[in-house]
């Protein structure tokens, strides 16, 4: 056990050492440094009696997990573990934590350090482990004299429902909520150890055409994104149909006292011409119809958003909601608390899918194997519903699909955001029964990610974008895959995010993607943040020409006070300039994060046959589809994607259609 445990530190120091050489580091020292200075033994420091396994008293110890700082605090009798606890981290929300909560809970249950990571949180499991060990050190003990533990083995599984869900992300579990409520009985199984897949990691932005909070709101610059699209000329009758739908709302808003415009119409020709008209038009109009009550249904669940709509990055036009809680665990968790409810609902997770059970050319069921190797069989009486999300952390398969003239090299250079579990099989799963697999070749890169991990969790302000010259380089408000290819033709393929007091006039106030405040980043030196009192001050800590950097945040400010024009084309300012110090700066460059390929699907999720006939009994939703994003993913609609066609997934085999 001694032996299993030094490796997993080594593991991690190597990975921290790694992380280190990169001058974005996101961890305030590359190597775990354990803090055996806080002993409060509950007996005033006395010594180990004869015959006790440890010194009674409570030990804390830190190390660096994924992210940065973790620390445990361990409480020990003289013969055995009474409580343990990780009382600091910033791991991910919704992943890190998972560990975080139960590595410690089963070593106090099992007394023992031969318990179970958390599979997808490997790092942070491991973490944990060793700074428990460094406490039973302290104590005066070795992981060897602890209890040895071996999990009673998993029995093989036959189970039946009318509905099977392979993955726990958000398509899966909002498909498993609609089944539900359709009356059906439903298994999901996910092959991580915790619910939520790419989604709890997500931005948690969802885009939708909010009257109530759009009419009055203020957005120089929208009714030219709005001029610009219907000057468009149609390339289809439902094009030119949609198109005179959007010229008659938009009078009708003109003449009115109204202040932004937005509508279901123009946010379906919006994305869909942002991802160069490759999707399917009348599926985007499908998502774009019924955002809003999707919007709606998932307030119904518990989700909370923001009051306001703002221009988040790469979604083009102000019509996105924040969510409340962290990244997207606040979704998962409405999701989690609603399947709570269900007397007819089974949940397997680490359980990993192996294929699907065919009854001649139809879908009947799904062979998983559990994570002990125990072989776990499903069969669905009414139909699978695929939701198993993209292939961008598949490395062999994005460069096999997706690399060409846009993309020329997407090796495992290139970091993803995505989770560890993100690696295309159900859509190989789809393709075996029969379906239609289209626009593998799209592929999106997230311009705003960690330059170490491919992190989102932590972002803050993402209002202005500088290169290592200094200078400003591609418009903010633009499409995410034009920003990345900019931001890899820079110096290092690395760019600055900037920004001042003027946009966070709190630090304690200001919280990333992930709920990290940005004053925890500057003092734990998480994910390269800096801050300076001048612009001067801040080129030096960031390395670029002072005079450059001036002269860049003046033209900006000239540009959101109107005075001057974007010579690179920025139309929608948010209304900050960056003019009152302290001034803040934050490294970020491309991760793999989206693939918009997948399985052809109808408007009722059916997967699709050579012929654009249903496989019967196979559903598909979220991002394991191809017929929506195109060539770009717009920022913001992922979410809106899961929560849409989850839904008509659900519904849909819920009642066998």
């Amino acid at each position: 056990m001694k032996r299993t445990l030094g490796l997993l530190l080594c593991l991690l120091m190597v990975f921290a050492a790694l992380a280190g050489c990169a001058q974005t580091a996101d961890t305030p020292d590359p190597t775990p440094v354990p803090d055996a200075g806080e002993q409060t033994p509950d007996a005033g420091g006395e010594e180990e009696e004869a015959g006790a396994l440890f010194t009674p008293g409570t030990y804390t110890a830190t190390v660096t997990a994924m992210h940065g700082p973790l620390t445990v605090e361990v409480t020990f009798s003289e013969d055995a573990i009474t409580n343990a606890a990780v009382t600091s981290n910033v791991e991910t929300p919704g992943v890190g934590e998972i560990a975080v909560e139960r590595i410690p809970a089963a070593i106090v249950e099992h007394q023992s350090l031969d318990v179970d990571s958390v599979s997808g949180v490997t790092i942070t499991s491991a973490a944990v482990k060793a700074a428990v060990e460094d406490c039973v050190e302290q104590a005066g003990a070795t992981a060897d004299d602890l209890q040895p533990y071996t999990p009673e083995p998993a029995e093989d599984m036959d189970l039946t429902a009318d509905v099977v869900i392979v993955g726990g992300g958000g398509a899966g579990l909002a498909s498993a909520i609609t089944a539900l409520e359709n009356g059906a009985s439903v298994i999901l199984i996910e092959k991580m150890g915790f619910l939520g897949g790419n989604s709890i990691v997500a931005g948690g932005i969802y885009n939708a055409p909010d009257p109530e909070e759009q009419d009055y709101a203020e957005f120089p610059g929208s009714d030219t994104l709005v001029e610009e699209i219907l000057a468009q000329e149609p390339v289809s009758d439902l094009h030119a149909e949609m198109l005179e739908i959007v010229k008659q709302e938009y009078a009708e808003y003109q003449a009115s006292d109204k202040t932004l415009f937005d509508s279901p119409t123009f946010f379906a020709l919006q994305s869909w011409n942002g991802g160069d008209k490759i999707g399917d038009l009348a599926m985007m109009r499908i998502m774009c119809d019924n955002a809003l009550e999707g919007l709606e249904w998932m307030e119904s669940l518990g989700m909370e958003f923001q009051p306001g709509v703002v221009l988040a990055s790469g979604s083009l036009y102000p019509r996105t909601h924040n969510a409340v809680m962290p990244n997207g665990t606040g979704y998962i968790a409405a999701f989690e608390n609603k399947l709570a409810e269900f007397d007819n609902y089974t949940e397997l997770l680490d359980t990993t899918a192996t294929g699907l059970i065919m009854d001649g050319d139809k879908v009947v069921g799904v062979n998983a194997t559990g994570k002990d190797g125990n072989t776990v069989t499903l069969h669905a009486n009414n139909g699978v519903i695929l939701a198993t999300g993209g292939f961008a952390g598949n490395v062999e398969l994005r460069q096999e699909y997706c690399e060409g003239e846009k993309w020329p090299d997407l090796g495992a250079h290139l970091p993803t955001s995505n989770m560890p579990g993100v690696t295309g099989d159900g859509i190989f799963f789809a393709r075996d029964a029969g379906a239609q697999l289209v626009n593998m070749e799209q592929i999106q890169l997230l311009h705003l990610c960690n330059p170490t991990t491919g992190a989102t969790y932590d972002i803050t302000e993402t209002d202005l974008f500088i290169n290592k010259e200094g200078k400003r380089f591609v418009r903010e408000d633009g499409r995410r895959d034009e920003i990345s290819q900019a931001i890899l033709a820079q110096t290092d393929s690395i760019m600055y995010i900037v920004f001042s007091a003027d946009y966070a006039p709190d630090p304690e106030q200001a919280f990333s993607l992930g709920g990290m405040s940005l004053q925890y980043m500057l003092d734990n030196n998480v994910s390269g943040y800096v801050a300076a009192d001048t612009l001067e001050e801040l080129a030096e800590k960031i390395g670029v020409p002072a005079d450059a950097l001036i002269q860049s945040v003046e033209e900006f400010n000239s540009y959101v006070d109107g005075t001057a024009t974007d010579p690179l084309g920025r139309i929608v300012f948010q209304g900050k300039k960056v003019e009152t110090g302290p001034f803040y700066a934050y490294p970020r460059s491309p991760a793999v994060h989206h693939t918009m390929g997948g399985v052809l699907i109808d408007e009722y999720c059916r997967a699709l046959n050579a012929d654009n006939q249903p496989v019967p009994g196979l559903y598909c939703a979220g991002e394991i589809t191809g017929v929506l994003h195109g060539g770009n993913r717009i920022g913001g609609n992922a979410i809106v994607d899961f929560v849409v066609f989850g839904r008509i997934a659900g519904e849909s085999a819920a009642a066998a259609k």
